[in-house]
């Protein structure tokens, strides 16, 4: 059973289609043709050589101007494009004028028709003895020129001759008249025609010299081109490997040609002009005999009392004889020539016709009719109409339609008896009771959209590239339940582009399991739905096709799809037309694409063709990279620029790099580490949703923005734990990076780097990489100069365990970014219990020995310990604070050098200013250091570490003050004990030697510092 009971779900015959809707429009029975005509707005124009104005108007009236044709104006020119129906029309005038018995009809078709069968049209109205023996020549003739090759042979040669004998002779300017002399001479052109090298060339099947010839021995053929055959300049661009392998004077003019356009189509123009002779010469019959032909078949008619109508199907095909014709077709009778009344009506391009007819021809021109309606120009013409009356007769088929035609019935409409027939016209619509199915309005017009250049109707292209596919290839398909099929969708896909153009769209209308269903349904809705989004459409369009709806989707709003959407001008009974008055549309809505985000058309369009700009590559790459980056929590750069580990060196690969780790189809599909192909619809979708949000910043601005987020989150987790397994390596190798973190801690220690001692994971992770800060002084503190050098050294382990640990944690994100590394990895390996971890056994020696080396000689401390014992005083005996016992020995000595009692080798001024440069807490510091170490033994190695990077100043600061305050104490001792005593003095002597007392102390202490090696 189908949606139409018991018969099948196709309402005709496949085999009928080109039956009814041949290539050529003589293939069909009038009765086909009568039944499947549809009138065609028509351009009427009185003047020939004016392309404005005019008025719209049909087939009536191009019959009733052929009838009333006046004696001297006998021409009526039928103007348009190949495929207009230009032909059309001429066969419509053949069946519908009605030629009285004074009358001999001569219809000349483009199709088949040979030099020789054209003559021979002619020829068979004429009685004379004249006719008898043109008819005798034209068999001659054409019977010495029936070999195709010898024929073009004959032609070239013809052509090279009359090109150097004639073509120099004719009016032009001065440059080119000098441009044809050359051209003409025997160096030019014929030396061309003549070489053996461009033989192939001139000779070959597409050419102009093959094409003349089979159209003169056979007639056109169907794939023909409407244009008269002629030498263009694209003929003579001839290449360079032509021309180096031609003789010198044929290279000399070809290499002229093939570097100037302008002397191509001037070359194209000569040989064009000798085409006519050349094919007199060749076959035996010229315009000249055309012309003697038809003079002698007007007087031998009009000695009959008859009269001529000459209906040309289309005039190219006279080429090369086309002069007699237009002589003998524009010769008008006198006293002294008593020719026959003749009509001429003649399809022809417009280009032709304006470009190549004499003016002869303008003026025995009555009226022009033209099928290419200027844009200032509408007409009710509704392209439905058209394609009803050959859906109808596809149905109705041949046979009875000519049975009908004969018994003189009316057209039968096949829709009267068929079951479905109001729903059916309902859902598809109809024309004047003719259903559209499998078409409906909106079908249709997208298909016909799809084939046709511009705006303009050709009505050739519809019926050979719209209905005769559907309705040949087709009807198994809807029978067989795979309507519309992938051929429906590939033929018009053009027309339908907007339309569920995104990922999204298509993926609603999806029946999950059956991918062959999801697409056809896609298929129906992109070509018979109004164009809003993914939703059911009228049930019988579902029940016809064979495809349930779904039932999450709304349905089509209805618009009763059987009205037309222009409206048909009525039609008297005259055949003039009523004006008729058409309400505007609606106004347009705006294109669901302008709604999108570039990036998100770019990638629907993608999709749909697998074309993306390199532009929108690169973008999308790169949101795709960071949405990968942000789900592995990887840190971006860490450690910012402290250290060339940031700068992705080379040395750290494989790498996760948006340009080369990311595929959009291509070769690197297969290599790449996120493969994503516009033919896997997941893939596209979520590509699609990042680039929404990407526009968007945010998902509640996405297009079903939950659902899409919820998808992109699983997509973009699988593509990080895959670029996770290629990148980094497994959990199996923790047990080295604890070892590799931990002895880089050690020797982060040793240089000094805070962070290194600080509790949190985060900061330790921080010390491994941080620059060192300044070192010990080499002259101070030798030992621990050198310690911390080794660490330093580019060449030394630290840099070789970073690059290590590196590998294992981070990978590069392209030139000139930072490396991006596992942060929670790394913080893992910091615990305290993975320094102990056994080395696996897969680790290089190198790194151990490494690793190993660094934990030995930052536990070996001891020459450390003895160069800051030495370094550190012991100020303990000093009495007091640094700045109180320096203030106290300034007030005396300035007290003394008052009284005149001072020594004189004392600096009062130095030992003022070194005792302001101590700091407070400089004694604190020195004194909390000789503590420590006091305390050595029972400190921890990280604690040794951090007391070998002390600071150095605090000592130093204190030396610097004392060193001149013991000179001075010495230096006042023995002067005062020089001098007489009295109660002053033994006040300053009491003072004094309370006072040296504390300085004696210190002193000791300071001398230990200056005669010691450390220090900072």
């Amino acid at each position: 059973m189908t949606w139409r009971g018991t018969l099948p779900a196709a309402c005709w015959e496949a085999r009928e289609a080109p039956a009814i809707i041949p290539v050529e429009a003589e293939s069909t029975s009038n009765g086909v043709f009568l039944a499947t005509h549809t009138s065609i707005p028509i351009l009427l124009r009185d003047r020939v050589d004016s392309a404005v104005g005019g008025t719209i108007v049909d087939e009536h009236n191009l019959r009733r101007a052929v009838e009333e044709l006046p004696a001297d104006q006998p021409i009526i020119p039928i103007l348009g494009k190949s495929g207009t129906g230009k032909s059309h029309l001429i066969r419509w005038l053949r069946i519908n004028l009605k030629p009285n018995d004074a009358t001999r009809l001569i219809f000349v078709p483009k199709h088949r028709m040979s030099l020789r069968g054209i003559l021979e049209l002619i020829l068979e109205h004429a009685t004379s003895e004249r006719a008898a023996e043109l008819r005798a020549k034209v068999a001659a003739a054409s019977d010495a020129a029936a070999d195709a090759t010898t024929a073009q042979l004959r032609l070239r040669n013809e052509l090279a001759v009359l090109v150097e004998t004639r073509g120099a002779d004719k009016d032009g300017t001065p440059e080119e008249k000098d441009l044809r002399a050359f051209l003409a001479s025997a160096e030019g052109l014929p030396a061309l025609l003549g070489d053996p090298v461009f033989r192939r060339r001139l000779l070959a099947d597409n050419g102009p010299i093959a094409r003349l010839v089979r159209e003169k021995l056979s007639g056109k053929g169907s794939e023909d081109k409407e244009d008269a055959f002629g030498f263009t300049a694209a003929d003579l661009d001839l290449s360079v490997d032509d021309v180096s392998k031609a003789g010198v004077d044929a290279a000399s003019v070809a290499s002229a040609l093939a570097s100037d356009a302008p002397l191509r189509d001037l070359a194209a123009k000569m040989l064009n002009e000798q085409l006519g002779p050349a094919v007199s010469e060749v076959f035996g019959i010229g315009g000249d005999d055309l012309k003697q032909l038809l003079v002698e078949l007007r007087l031998d008619l009009q000695r009959q009392g008859l009269e001529l109508l000459l209906l040309i199907e289309d005039f190219s095909i006279f080429q090369g004889i086309q002069g007699g014709l237009i002589d003998a077709i524009t010769l008008l009778p006198t006293e002294t020539l008593a020719l026959c009344p003749m009509r001429v009506v003649m399809a022809v391009t417009t280009g032709y016709f304006v470009n190549q007819m004499p003016e002869t021809v303008y003026t025995r021109t009555y009226k022009v009719f033209d099928l290419e309606l200027p844009a200032d120009k509408t007409a009710p013409f509704d392209p439905a109409r058209f394609a009803a009356r050959y859906l109808n007769a596809v149905r109705v088929g041949s046979q009875e339609i000519d049975k009908h035609r004969t018994d003189e019935r009316s057209e039968p409409n096949h829709c009267l008896q068929c079951p479905v027939r109001d729903k059916c016209h309902q859902a598809f619509g109809e024309v004047e009771g003719v259903g559209l199915f499998p078409f409906s309005r909106t079908a249709l017009d997208r298909a016909i959209r799809s084939q046709s250049k511009g705006d303009a109707f050709i009505a050739r292209d519809v019926l050979t590239r719209v209905l005769r596919p559907v309705l040949h290839r087709d009807q198994t398909e809807l029978d067989e339940g795979r309507f519309p099929s992938t051929g429906f969708e590939s033929d018009f896909r053009t027309g339908a582009l907007d339309i569920l153009d995104n990922v999204e769209d298509q993926v609603r209308l999806r029946t999950p399991g059956d991918p062959e269903l999801s697409e056809r349904r896609v298929r129906m809705v992109r070509f018979w739905g109004p164009g809003h989004g993914p939703q059911n459409l009228h049930p019988t369009i579902h029940e016809a096709f064979a495809i349930p709806p779904l039932p999450d989707l709304i349905a089509e709003e209805q618009t009763l799809p059987h009205q037309p959407s222009v409206q048909e001008p009525v039609r008297p009974l005259d055949g003039t037309q009523i004006p008729v008055v058409v309400d505007p549309p609606p106004p347009a809505r705006p294109s669901p694409a302008a709604l999108k985000p570039t990036l998100v058309q770019a990638v629907d369009e993608w999709h749909k063709t697998g074309q993306l700009v390199q532009s929108h590559r690169n973008e999308l790459r790169k949101i795709v990279h960071t949405a990968v980056i942000g789900w592995l929590g990887l840190e971006d750069g860490f450690g910012g620029d402290s250290g060339d580990w940031t700068k992705a060196r080379a040395e750290f690969k494989p790498s996760f790099d948006a340009n080369t780790s990311i595929a959009l189809d291509g070769s690197a599909l297969q290599t790449a580490l996120i493969s994503i192909d516009h033919r896997n619809v997941e893939d596209v979708r979520v590509l699609r949703a990042l680039a929404w949000v990407n526009a968007k910043e945010s998902w509640e601005d996405v297009p079903q923005g939950d659902a899409l987020q919820s998808l992109c989150v699983n997509r973009v987790q699988e593509w990080a734990d895959s670029v996770s397994a290629v990148l980094l390596p497994s959990e199996g190798d923790d047990a080295e990076l604890g070892r590799l973190a931990h002895a880089l801690l050690s020797v982060s220690k040793a240089l000094g780097i805070a962070d290194s001692y600080r509790g949190d994971a985060l900061s330790r992770v921080k010390a491994l990489f941080a620059g060192s800060p300044k070192l010990a002084d080499p002259v101070q503190r030798p030992h621990m100069r050198k310690l911390q050098d080794r660490f330093v050294d580019p060449k030394a382990d630290r840099n070789l365990l970073q690059q290590r640990l590196l590998r294992l944690t981070s990978y590069r994100q392209g030139a000139g970014k930072p490396l991006a590394i596992d942060l929670p990895r790394l913080v893992r390996a910091m615990r305290d219990d993975a320094a102990e971890a056994p080395w696996p056994e897969r680790v290089p020696e190198q790194i151990r020995k490494a690793a190993d080396d660094i934990q030995k000689r930052t536990t070996m401390m001891d020459p450390m310990l003895d160069e800051t014992r030495r370094l550190a005083p012991d100020v303990s005996d000093l009495g007091g604070d640094v700045a109180q016992v320096a203030q106290a020995l300034n007030t005396l000595l300035s007290d003394l050098a008052a009284l005149g009692q001072s020594a004189n080798s004392i600096n009062l001024l130095a030992l003022h200013d070194a005792g302001k440069s101590v700091k407070p807490s400089d004694l604190k510091k020195v004194t909390d250091l000789r503590e420590s170490l006091d305390a050595w033994p029972d400190l921890t190695v990280d604690q040794r570490l951090r007391l070998m990077n002390l600071d150095e100043r605090p000592a130093l600061r204190i030396r610097a003050w004392f060193d001149p305050a013991l000179q001075a104490v010495n230096a006042l001792e023995l002067k005062l004990q020089a001098g007489p005593a009295s109660e002053a003095q033994r006040e300053y002597d009491e003072t004094l030697q309370r006072l040296v007392a504390g300085l004696e102390t210190l002193s000791r202490k300071v001398m230990d510092v200056a005669g010691c090696e450390g220090g900072a």
